[in-house]
């Protein structure tokens, strides 16, 4: 046993106080006198050796009081040998999760309340002298920096709920890195936290055996939650006048089904449409909502439903930009424009169809035209397919329909800067188309099952051989009954070149004339509007791609959400022909934002959701956090009994050893409840039965 305050001991002088009163304990006698000794015969009297047992006993109470107030002050320790801990200065950092699930509450509040007093004990359970740190999700940079217990203090008083949600693994690797730049001697790590299962990702702890980890499991109650996870689309390209039909992800994560739970649409602030799901219990459905897009520009929307406790993510935001049109050209060859394209889209009001010869192209109005169809080129240019390419690697897409007679040479240069498939022999075989890709996005929506062997499929008279090499990244589109490719899609970039086989004639092929040829090149043209995201997520650190590009060289470019009470200047940077938008961490608050550049009007909508991973309210316990780290065989790991008592003891017995006290000052007060049960004890009488006398 070792004393913390060994100087207290001189306190212990205080016991000479009671044996000088003992000693010393002088009384005034007073003389009574009787008429008659007769009646001193009924007097009950102590024997003088009980009432010397009784004022021992009273004295050793009062000594042993003394002694026992003393060691409470000088605050006896039993080491704890178990300890790794040496002599000196700490270095202590506390991580305390701030995520949207410490609004959990239970009898003592909210969660991440109580998790700040936790820090708070924590704190004040070291020397003011020792260095601390207090480490959030949000990982501002306060969080690493050292700090004096005050100001550590003050920091935790300023800790609000983050939409934040990183993996704890993440959050300790980065505590453990930090402590390692701290000067103290012992390297102490404290993680205060519900242990949500979503994130608790024990699996991938970072053990490091110098730092010494404690894991604070807080509990609360148990709970249920409903949340919007997601939208998709029915539509590839969102055009002013066109229906669109968003199918809503909604998920129970909760033990209680919910019949009609209303879910609505909003655009621009106003209810566009309204339905209700029912969910079971832990269940997932999805909800159809259908409007029309009356605008163009940036259409604001986002998906609700009413949710308690947890309301995070009972909404869900995306923007729309909406084109006004998409832009087609074509360039033909030596023959005049194609009947069938201009017959398609010629009326169209979505697709502007424009053409031209091959001879008079306006390579500074390339850049306007989100569709370009090579119509039976005899050859293609370098500068042409240099001007192309760089149209592709920016979100535009190419059709290529080759002539019979065309110069492959030139063709193959261009394709397999692309790599795309290439033009082999031309063959005068009639075949037969046999597959259709129905899982391609070019047939999105076009069919509702599978292929009826009834459809009609296009007959080629002539053709050539597609010939795809090692470095060809083409999807088959339709294939021929031979194996060879009738139309094959290639990825470049953002954009996407399309190649038939054989020219749009009847004399080549029928394909003009089945029912299939609308939704194949009305697609081919929606398809070729480039997109940006319509949603992303706060903790999102991916560059996220922008609906139309920005020019960088000049101007200032701001993101600000709907009242303006958010307004930055975002991170924008132009790579591979497209511009994004870096995030950094700059978004706190879900909802839906304008990008504004200062060289053009035209604004663009972003918009931002909290992360989903933590929905789900369910949360490891005490024993399952110990459980962990026997698991996983987490090195110089601690886990807390219980939250609800005071840290500081916790944390002095683990440091110090077992502190002794608390049950000295109980000694204390037994000592003198004992002295005072001596004193007010009633006395033992001894009666001597009188002597008669007779008359």
């Amino acid at each position: 046993m070792i004393l913390t305050n060994p100087y207290f001991l001189l306190g212990l002088l205080a016991v000479a106080i009671p044996i000088v009163v003992h000693l010393f304990n002088f009384r005034r006698y007073k003389k009574v006198y009787f008429s008659n000794v007769e009646y001193l015969q009924q007097l009950q009297s102590e024997t003088r050796k009980q009432s010397r047992l009784r004022e021992y006993l009273i004295l050793a109470s009062r000594i042993a009081a003394i002694i026992f107030l003393v060691l409470a002050f000088a605050q006896p320790v039993i080491p704890n040998k178990d300890t790794t801990l040496k002599q000196g200065a700490n270095s202590v950092s506390v991580y305390l999760d701030n995520s949207f699930s410490m609004e959990n509450t239970n009898s003592d509040g909210t969660l991440l309340e109580m998790g700040k007093r936790k820090a708070v004990e924590i704190a004040s359970a070291y020397k003011p002298t020792d260095q601390f740190q207090l480490l959030t999700n949000d990982m501002k940079g306060e969080n690493f920096h050292w700090v004096s217990r005050d100001e550590f203090l003050a920091m935790v008083d300023r800790v609000e709920v983050s939409a934040a949600a990183p993996l704890l693994a993440e959050m300790i690797g980065k505590q453990q890195d930090f402590l390692h730049s701290g000067n103290g001697r012992n390297k102490l790590a404290y993680v205060v936290s519900d242990f949500q299962r979503s994130t608790a990702d024990f699996e991938n702890y970072p053990n490091d055996s110098s730092v010494s980890t404690t894991f604070v499991p807080l509990e609360g109650d148990a709970i249920d939650n409903i949340s919007i996870d997601s939208a998709t689309f029915s539509t590839p390209v969102f055009l002013k006048g066109s229906p669109v039909n968003a199918t809503i992800h909604v998920t129970n994560h909760g033990s209680n089904g919910v019949d009609n739970l209303p879910v609505r649409l909003f655009s621009n602030g106003k209810e566009r449409a309204l339905g209700s799901v029912n969910l079971g219990p832990r269940s997932h459905t999805t909800l159809d909502l259908a409007f029309v897009i009356d605008q163009s520009g940036v259409m604001h929307c986002h998906v609700e439903t009413t949710d308690y406790p947890i309301t995070f993510d009972d909404k869900f935001f995306f923007s729309l930009n909406i084109h006004q049109n998409i832009s087609m050209l074509e360039i033909y060859g030596t023959k005049d424009h194609s009947p069938y394209l201009e017959k398609l889209f010629g009326q169209d009001s979505l697709v502007v169809y424009h053409h031209t010869a091959h001879n008079r192209i306006d390579f500074n109005t390339l850049n306007d035209h989100n569709l370009i169809v090579l119509n039976e080129l005899p050859t293609l240019s370098s500068g042409l397919a240099q001007a192309l390419q760089k149209q592709i690697e920016t979100g535009s897409s190419v059709l290529v329909i080759p002539a019979p007679d065309a110069e492959a040479g030139s063709y193959n240069a261009f394709l397999q800067s692309l790599q795309a498939p290439t033009l082999a022999s031309f063959s005068k075989k009639e075949a037969k188309a046999e597959v259709i890709n129905t899982q391609s996005r070019l047939y999105s929506n076009v069919f509702s099952g599978k292929v009826d062997d009834n459809l009609e499929r296009p007959t080629l008279h002539s053709y050539f051989h597609i010939q795809r090499g090692t470095n060809t990244l083409a999807e088959p589109i339709i294939a021929l009954s031979n194996g060879d490719a009738y139309l094959t899609e290639t990825r470049f970039g953002m954009g996407k070149v399309y190649l038939f086989s054989t020219p749009l004639r009847p004399e080549f092929s029928d394909f003009m004339q089945q029912a299939l040829f609308v939704p194949t090149l009305y697609n081919m043209a929606l398809l070729s509007q480039p997109l940006g995201e319509t949603y992303t997520t706060i903790d999102n650190t991916n560059p996220v791609v922008l609906a139309r590009n920005i020019d960088l060289g000049e101007g200032t470019t701001k993101l600000h959400n709907s009242d303006r009470s958010v307004e930055l200047i975002p991170d924008l940077r132009n790579m591979g022909g497209r511009t994004y938008l870096v995030p950094h961490n700059q978004i706190e608050s879900a909802g839906n934002y304008t990008l504004v550049s200062s060289q053009s009007a035209e604004e663009q909508g972003l918009s931002f959701n909290y992360s989903r991973l933590e929905s789900k309210m369910d949360f490891l316990d005490r024993r399952e956090v110990e459980s962990a780290t026997k698991d996983y065989h987490l090195v110089n790991c601690n886990v807390v009994k219980s939250a609800e008592k005071p840290l500081d003891d916790f944390i002095r017995s683990q440091t110090e050893g077992r502190s002794l006290w608390r049950w000295c000052i109980v000694l204390t007060l037994l000592m003198l409840a004992l002295e005072i049960l001596l004193i007010r004890l009633p006395k033992r009488k001894q009666n001597n039965n009188p002597h008669k006398t007779s008359a």
